[in-house]
């Protein structure tokens, strides 16, 4: 008998408003963020920290990084270009995973030779407050890629990693990758 009272209230109720034709108020629609995000941002090189075996090796491999193809050996590199120049980029995934955790992955592509390291600082915020992860790593590749899952809370997150990347070439700095990732 209770099943069909309920079924019974549910029906009027559905049907008193799609008679009245309006739609929810916008204060009673929820916002929320997708549950899967992702950003890429440029590596910038630091064209003061290109090493004499960073320079031979672009020159090489005929890379156009600081104006190593257009400076003579016997001078110095410009270094006005610091932080100007694009030598790769770096891809931060966000996706709720459900119990209040998200997974974080990310990817680094290095346009200017092998990475030797990575310093990367992550930052989780949520309703489970802010954390902060340090990740310090050697590759030897020109591809570099790893990722965590962090508790965050139910509800929106959001994600931002920043740091440093080293490769055979140059130092290179992350611009701030962020996503926002709503998180069950």
């Amino acid at each position: 008998m209770h099943h069909r009272l309920a079924y019974a209230v549910a029906v009027s109720v559905l049907s008193a408003t799609l008679a009245t034709g309006s739609p929810a108020p916008a204060s009673a629609v929820a916002r929320f963020d997708p549950l899967s995000a992702s950003d890429t941002v440029a590596l910038l090189a630091d064209c003061s920290q290109v090493t004499p075996n960073g320079r031979d090796y672009a020159e090489l491999h005929d890379l156009d990084l600081c104006g190593v193809q257009d400076t003579p050996e016997d001078r110095p590199l410009p270094t006005e270009a610091v932080g100007g120049e694009e030598c790769g980029s770096l891809t931060l995934t966000t996706t709720g995973r459900g119990a209040g955790l998200v997974a974080v992955e990310w990817r680094v592509a290095s346009h200017t030779g092998p990475i030797l390291g990575m310093e990367l600082d992550l930052t989780v915020s949520g309703r489970a407050g802010d954390t902060v992860h340090h990740f310090a790593t050697a590759v030897g590749s020109p591809l570099a890629s790893d990722g965590v899952v962090v508790p965050a809370g139910v509800g929106n997150a959001r994600v931002t990693l920043s740091g440093t990347v080293e490769t055979f070439t140059t130092t290179c700095t992350v611009a701030s990758a962020s996503a926002r990732t709503f998180v069950r």
